[in-house]
């Protein structure tokens, strides 16, 4: 679909920031989920990363002006979702996938980047 608009860009930022009250990972059957920000570190520090300070990461990277492509998602069907590869420590690269609902933003993937298989899921 190409490049998120600068509103969904915002959105996602703004969310991503917002505390657990307007961001979630959870898992929906709906809407399967492969969130592992603990498995992967931060490049700059080299610690592990956490459940919150991995979203501060994405925001800071959206707010850099990192690539953010929009795509349609799989499930649900049709829907948009976000995707952006962010680098990580010693040099391996992050996937992850967002997608905005109502009042949130969903993490969808926070894990390894697995190339071109990273968009079977």
């Amino acid at each position: 679909m190409g490049n998120a608009s600068e509103h969904d860009r915002n959105e996602l930022v703004r969310r991503a920031l917002g505390g657990r009250g307007t961001r979630t990972s959870a898992f929906i059957p709906t809407a399967p989920t492969k969130w592992h920000p603990t498995s992967l570190r931060h490049p700059e520090s080299g610690e592990p990363f956490t459940e919150d300070n991995c979203w501060t990461f994405i925001a800071d990277a959206i707010g850099a002006g990192a690539e953010v492509e929009e795509i349609v998602l799989r499930l649900p069907p049709g829907k948009r979702g976000f995707v952006l590869k962010l680098e990580g420590h010693g040099g391996v690269i992050i996937y992850v996938k967002l997608q905005l609902l109502a009042a949130k933003v969903f993490g969808r993937s926070f894990h390894e980047s697995m190339g071109p298989d990273d968009e079977e899921e």
